[in-house]
């Protein structure tokens, strides 16, 4: 159900606006995350566009509609009305971004867990890694995939390598983190990709990798790309969600259980990004 109205009051602590709805006042209630998101704004007491699931409930002492997610939120000035969020404007720009990508690289890393009986503070390290990119075509290019010793033996405890389905002695062939690090490096120099991954944890294991192995950082904020952050952008997600999950939602198929493999998670990812960029080209041709 789609709302609209003007934000009277903020109560931060519930998290719950009260906005006047053509002369009705409602209180709206919003999850941690889409307050964190747009609290900013309501101290400017805005008008808002917003789309509410139909039934309201008791939260406290506050009868309120949850949000499901804002379409757009705005200031009306002297000087004419000042946009602070429009969902339409998102989704131009997530077109904008995936129309203007060259090289990519889809990236997923394994890496490790902390044991069953912690005793030690506990530090991530790369144990596997899949690579696959792609030209401003489509066509895959490169494609490398290996088992990655830790610099630490105890990082490979038998959480983690349940969690990989791997048998300690696969690693005595595993390339060292140097190697890695090298490769990596050299893939970045030559192709100059943007870096596609499935959420954050890619990204942050990869920038603590450089601090844990006492090598030179490599720039990497401005070329990832978060695709599970631009899918829940786009259609207003507001759960994590699942990388096989989404392709099976996406395509319909019935995924069997998998095992955790760099390269296979790396494949689905590209997989995910052409499906998402099929489906948003085909929308904006309506």
């Amino acid at each position: 159900m789609r709302l609209y109205g003007k934000v009277i009051e903020t109560i931060s602590d519930e998290r719950i606006i009260r906005i006047d709805c053509s002369g009705s006042l409602v209180y709206l209630y919003m999850s941690r995350k889409v307050y964190k998101d747009f609290s900013i704004y309501f101290k400017k007491h805005p008008y808002i566009f917003v789309d509410v699931k139909e039934d309201r409930r008791m939260n406290g002492e506050y009868c309120v509609y949850d949000v499901n997610y804002f379409e757009k939120i705005f200031e009306a000035t002297s000087k004419g009305k000042v946009m602070y969020y429009d969902i339409d404007e998102v989704r131009v720009d997530t077109l904008k971004l995936l129309d203007n990508l060259e090289n990519k690289m889809f990236l997923d890393l394994e890496f490790s867990l902390p044991a069953y009986y912690q005793s030690i503070p506990h530090v991530a390290e790369i144990v596997q890694y899949g690579i696959v990119i792609e030209d401003a075509n489509g066509e895959i290019i490169h494609k490398e995939s290996s088992l990655v010793k830790p610099k630490r033996r105890i990082t490979l405890n038998n959480r983690t390598l349940k969690f990989l389905s791997r048998e300690r002695e696969e690693f005595d062939s595993a390339i060292n983190y140097m190697d890695f690090y090298n490769s990596f490096k050299e893939l970045i120099n030559k192709y100059n990709p943007k870096i596609i991954a499935w959420g954050r944890s890619d990204l942050a294991t990869l920038e603590a990798s450089f601090k844990v192995n006492n090598v030179k950082n490599i720039p990497l904020k401005k070329r990832y790309i978060n695709i599970m952050q631009l899918i829940k952008n786009y259609y207003n997600y507001k759960d994590e969600m699942g990388l096989f999950q989404t392709y099976e939602e996406m395509t319909g198929k019935v995924l069997e259980p998998q095992a955790h493999d760099a390269l296979e998670d790396a494949m689905v990812t590209r997989e995910i990004y052409h499906l998402f960029k099929e489906k948003t080209d085909h929308n904006n041709e309506k």
